[in-house]
């Protein structure tokens, strides 16, 4: 099912402040963003909650992302999936990530926050949780 307008906005901007928290290193704000009880898939490890995407933010290097539009379905009153290709410039080396996101949003009090999102790379052969060497 489509968004309404007001949704398709209040998640495009959520996927934008993504990016944007990152981006400026606000890395409390970026957990905002995320349902507290939250589940990120990335590099085939799983963080949970407010305090694993801290710890994962810890190690993460930093730099610029680049966020396609999102592809936004929503599959319940307060539940709506997202897919949405993001380019990541690595600030120290200059290397390019191509990766796929994939979302599962969950409507709070607060607006829309991530429930679980999932971070695939675009390799040679297709998706895969690990970047090309």
């Amino acid at each position: 099912m489509h968004p309404s307008p007001e949704d398709h906005v209040e998640i495009t901007n959520l996927l934008a402040r993504y990016c944007l928290t990152l981006d400026v290193d606000d890395v409390e704000g970026w957990v905002q963003l995320f349902t507290p009880d939250a589940q990120y898939v990335v590099f085939g490890r799983t963080w949970d909650g407010p305090d694993g995407l801290r710890k994962m933010m810890r190690g993460a290097p930093r730099g610029l992302h680049l966020g396609g539009p999102p592809v936004i379905d929503v599959v319940g009153p307060d539940e709506a999936r997202t897919t949405q290709n993001l380019l990541f410039v690595e600030a120290q080396s200059g290397i390019l990530r191509r990766s796929v996101y994939t979302d599962e949003l969950r409507r709070t009090t607060e607006g829309w926050r991530i429930f679980k999102r999932r971070c695939q790379f675009i390799v040679a052969d297709g998706l895969s949780d690990r970047p090309e060497a």
